[in-house]
């Protein structure tokens, strides 16, 4: 029996199994182990990854991203004028990322375990758990996400007591873990699932937007999705680079905008002072002090 593990994330998705003692990532038809948490409709067919996430700049009437957002909901997203829910739109994501499996493995996938934010309540878990039905595959379990932080992190013959601060494309979720012997303990949770690095790259393409002089709601979508990208990768180079230029052309006009790392602070102040709040509030809920903190686990891409 084969079980793979699904980090379904509200940005970005991977697969992984367990074999020969040791997990095994999962590459997908590019050989990329990071999957895209995208959907589109090309010519009535249902695409997922990379390529939808092109298509959100190309073809936005048709294709979702964020969708994990709003799990747990009655929110519908239309692609090609057809409804579809949340729990609808990731299953379409993972049932790619199983295929990816079985083309990479050579044999079929019987269940699957995936990773949920702690702070998710009943309903998005039983949304979570409803991709199973959709697909006809059995899922396992769900796994809190900063369990398996702590699990991949834990030394097996000591006592820790983590903050875990897992902070992806759309959703902080911070824990305080204990851990002792074989035990994982969640003692404090605490969680924004409208927070990430989304917030980031909005809060530039409003800064990039203002340089300009451009009204980012009037914008085309096309147009919107293009800066939206442009900063997206610019903040991500930012963690190499000290100056980034973002330069864009729209209707024959050139359009550019500056960043380095003070102007990305002071454009993302009002978010990374959110991002403090939440901290805070899971270290005080938990009881402990500072001091009685061992560690801090960084999860997520945004939490570079």
């Amino acid at each position: 029996m084969t079980i793979l593990g699904v980090d379904l994330g509200t940005t970005n998705s991977l697969a992984v199994v367990y074999k020969e003692g040791k997990p095994v990532l999962i590459p997908n038809a590019y050989g990329e182990y990071v999957t895209p948490s995208a959907v589109s409709i090309l010519d009535g067919k249902i695409v997922v990854g990379k390529l939808a996430k092109e298509r959100l700049i190309t073809h936005p009437e048709c294709s979702a991203s964020l969708f994990k957002r709003n799990m747990g909901t009655d929110v519908t997203y239309a692609l090609d004028k057809k409804e579809y829910d949340s729990a609808t739109l990731s299953s379409f994501v993972v049932k790619q990322l199983i295929e990816d499996a079985q083309n990479y493995l050579h044999e079929s996938i019987d269940e699957v375990v995936i990773s949920v934010p702690a702070y998710f309540n009943a309903r998005q878990r039983q949304d979570t758990k409803r991709i199973g039905e959709l697909l006809g595959i059995k899922v396992e379990r769900l796994i809190n996400e900063p369990s398996a932080a702590a699990i991949a992190c834990h030394m097996d013959d000591e006592y820790e007591t983590f903050v875990v601060f897992d902070f992806g494309g759309g959703t902080l979720d911070v824990s305080v873990v204990d851990c002792f012997e074989n035990v994982i303990s969640i003692n404090a949770i605490s969680g924004n699932n409208h927070l990430g690095g989304t917030d980031f790259d909005r809060a530039m393409t409003e800064y990039f937007c203002f340089k300009n002089g451009l009204n980012y709601n009037v914008l085309d979508s096309s147009f919107q999705q293009s800066i939206l990208r442009a900063c997206e990768q610019a903040k991500i180079k930012l963690s190499t680079q000290s100056v980034v230029e973002v330069s864009l052309v729209h209707l024959n006009k050139n359009y550019n905008c500056i960043f380095d790392e003070k102007v990305l602070f002071n454009t993302t102040h009002s978010l990374l002072e959110s991002c403090k709040n939440v901290i805070g509030k899971a270290v005080k809920d938990s009881g402990f002090s500072a001091s009685e903190l061992d560690s801090l686990i960084l999860v997520g891409g945004s939490s570079q």
